[in-house]
């Protein structure tokens, strides 16, 4: 098996989180690249991937990273589930998580493994791990409403940008969210300019801040 290239981005209970670069990456890009789909446009871009066509993308991430896929998910009555996904690029895919119910909150990480600067690889394959998070700095109620003055309350109040100029190692930001059966999702390249997709990339910095976990927004 060839060498691989870890950056690791957090240590959390002992253990190492992060991403890698390797053959499989490689991989992705090329069957999974953001602009697979998408037509050129005269001076604007690329047209940003349909929906479903990104539903079946995360479907796939989610299988890969070893969770059920959230929109197929069954919730609990009162629960609240919502994922902060940073992939489909040079490295690994990240899934930062949210879990609310019956008025308590928890955050959790699911990533690559890392021992020893080097990604864990079982039959052929990249292992990922959950690890669960403590509570932010700010405490839920501050996070929880930062979430909500910047889209993200009872759905994801964000607009997907119509069109994107991705570059050849950009990644995509994706925020999905279920309450009960409703489940909703915007995304956006690294390359976003627009209000909105502003917006989202500043709820992923400020995951950094609150939990010392950079996703590589």
């Amino acid at each position: 098996m060839k060498g691989i290239f870890i950056v690791a981005i957090v240590l959390f209970l002992g253990s190492p989180v992060g991403f890698c670069f390797d053959d499989y990456t490689q991989q992705r890009i090329n069957s999974n690249s953001p602009t697979s789909s998408a037509r050129p446009s005269d001076d604007e871009g690329l047209l940003t991937r349909p929906h479903d066509e990104m539903l079946r993308e995360v479907a796939g991430l989610s299988k890969e990273v070893g969770i059920t896929n959230l929109k197929d998910k069954n919730l609990a009555a009162g629960q609240t589930e919502i994922r902060i996904w940073k992939g489909f690029g040079l490295i690994s895919p990240r899934c930062f998580i949210i879990v609310l119910a019956n008025d308590n909150a928890t955050a959790s990480l699911v990533a690559a493994q890392i021992v020893g600067n080097k990604g864990v690889f079982r039959n052929g394959k990249l292992v990922y791990k959950n690890t669960a998070l403590n509570a932010p700095r700010s405490g839920w109620a501050a996070f929880l409403g930062y979430l909500r003055e910047y889209g993200i309350d009872s759905s994801i109040n964000l607009s997907v940008d119509k069109y994107e100029m991705p570059d050849d190692d950009s990644e995509e930001l994706i925020l999905e969210m279920k309450i009960g059966s409703h489940h909703s999702m915007v995304y956006y390249n690294d390359s976003t300019v627009s209000v909105d997709g502003k917006r989202a990339f500043a709820v992923c910095k400020q995951i950094r801040t609150e939990f010392d976990l950079n996703l590589g927004c």
